[in-house]
């Protein structure tokens, strides 16, 4: 009779297997997952550059890859970009990101503030408490992404502003997408509060557009968007209470200079709202509001509803509300 110290059984044999099968694979992901990270590592800058284009540079400040055993992401302690032929300074606080193994086009991130932009002579600062961010990456850039900031702060100055901007929000989303040749992008706000206006601030704020022939934006490598470029406002609206809304849509256009025109129909739930903010921005714009109120209500060109739609026209930068001029908007 064979005894069972000569020898293992069947399953004891296949238990071994199994077990060292499992040992040998976890070696060959370990192994296989750092080299993965290494060379990552090792490439970034090479990316970086391919990313930006030539004559711009980016920087991922102490660069590390994390996210073993099956994820993958990048790490930086602070995010840099430059571009001195367009006067363009960025940069950012801490960075991560993450990817699963088998997903790895869809990638999520969070970004520490502050962010800070220099343009021109223009400063824009912006912080936050908690911003993540999502993309979907296809071969030659970005299919989409989206950004979700919460309890943001923004603050603008320049030597071509007549005065400093400050804005809050509880919370700003923002989205973007290819759309054959085209760009759509929308953004909104919740509860903002501004400097400019004193004492007006808004429930809600939406910003939904198309950029023709811009898709390019999220393609390789990226670039600062510049005029000219036409597109399509289909929707922008400003929610100010229950009763007062201010909603805008129509075509415009962008020239080389950063010159708006627009031919815009203006939608107004409540013309007393109207002209507290004209009055905010130009107080001899007001006195005419005011004066030619029942005239403005006739240039309603949707009679028989609640509100008002009126013809706002941009023309060069030259704002007007039917014949009333409003003033004049910065070039950006």
């Amino acid at each position: 009779m064979p005894s069972s110290a000569n020898g293992q059984s069947p399953v004891s044999r296949k238990f071994a297997w199994l077990v060292g099968a499992m040992v040998t694979a976890g070696l060959l992901w370990t192994f296989g997952w750092f080299f993965f990270a290494s060379r990552i590592e090792d490439q970034l800058p090479a990316t970086l550059a391919r990313i930006v284009g030539p004559g711009a540079s980016a920087d991922c400040a102490e660069a590390e890859v994390r996210g073993y055993p099956f994820r993958v992401g990048l790490f930086c302690e602070t995010v840099s970009y430059a571009n001195p032929a367009q006067r363009i300074v960025a940069t950012s606080g801490a960075f991560r990101s993450a990817a699963q193994f088998y997903r790895p086009q869809h990638v999520v991130g969070e970004i520490d503030g502050p962010f800070m932009l220099d343009t021109s002579g223009l400063i824009l600062r912006a912080d936050w408490q908690l911003m993540q961010a999502s993309v979907r990456a296809v071969s030659n850039g970005l299919d989409r992404g989206s950004i979700d900031a919460r309890n943001t702060s923004v603050n603008i100055d320049g030597a071509g502003l007549t005065q400093r901007f400050a804005l809050e929000a509880d919370r700003v989303t923002a989205h973007a997408r290819q759309n054959g040749p085209d760009l759509d992008i929308a953004v909104y706000g919740e509860n903002l509060r501004n400097t400019l206006i004193t004492g007006l601030g808004a429930r809600s704020v939406t910003f939904e557009a198309t950029l023709s022939d811009q898709s390019s934006l999220l393609q390789v490598p990226f670039a600062p968007l510049r005029g000219p470029f036409e597109g399509e406002l289909h929707r922008v609206a400003i929610e100010f209470d229950e009763t007062s809304t201010l909603d805008m849509a129509g075509p415009v256009q962008v020239s080389a200079d950063g010159r708006l025109t627009a031919n815009l129909e203006l939608t107004v739930s409540n013309l007393e709202q109207l002209s507290e903010l004209v009055a905010s921005l130009n107080p001899e714009s007001a006195q005419l509001i005011s004066r030619f109120g029942p005239m403005i209500s006739a240039l309603d060109v949707r009679p028989g509803d609640d509100a008002t739609t009126l013809p706002l026209t941009i023309r060069n930068n030259q704002v007007s509300l039917g014949i009333i001029p409003l003033g004049e908007l910065p070039a950006f």
